[in-house]
């Protein structure tokens, strides 16, 4: 499957993506040169170019009439989380390891439907103790 990453999603996830998702493709805006491209034309030129789905922040793209009938139209599926309340590495790593942890039963889900449809990835917690526990070691 070929995914393209909208613009408003660090390229920074493309790296891990690729490697563990490696029998699939995964294309930024800046690499297909869209970037700026406002969504409706973005989705069809997406759509043309052989994407099966675009991964994405923009949650407007569900809710505007015109768009959300682009991506039906074109049969793109549309894959999004919500902005993760995190700066530098920390909105990094969540937002990779959202769209990881996600991705496998995405993958599974997108090829038993048939036209378009919406994949909404949660993000992770992010406080330190949702995440890790951490223990001085005793003799």
């Amino acid at each position: 499957m070929k995914f393209f990453l909208d613009e408003n999603e660090t390229p920074a996830i493309l790296p891990p993506l690729s490697t563990v998702f490696f029998q699939h493709r995964f294309h930024t805006a800046h690499e297909e040169g869209l970037s700026g491209v406002m969504d409706t034309e973005l989705i069809h030129e997406v759509s043309r170019r052989g994407f099966d789905a675009i991964m994405t922040q923009d949650r407007n793209q569900l809710s505007n009439r015109t768009e959300r009938d682009a991506l039906i139209e074109t049969g793109l599926h549309w894959i999004g989380h919500r902005q993760p309340e995190a700066e530098g590495l920390m909105y990094i790593v969540n937002s990779t390891a959202a769209y990881l942890a996600a991705m496998p039963h995405i993958l599974e889900e997108i090829t038993s439907v048939t036209g378009a449809h919406s994949f909404h990835v949660r993000n992770l917690p992010l406080q330190k103790g949702q995440r890790v526990t951490v223990k001085r070691l005793k003799l």
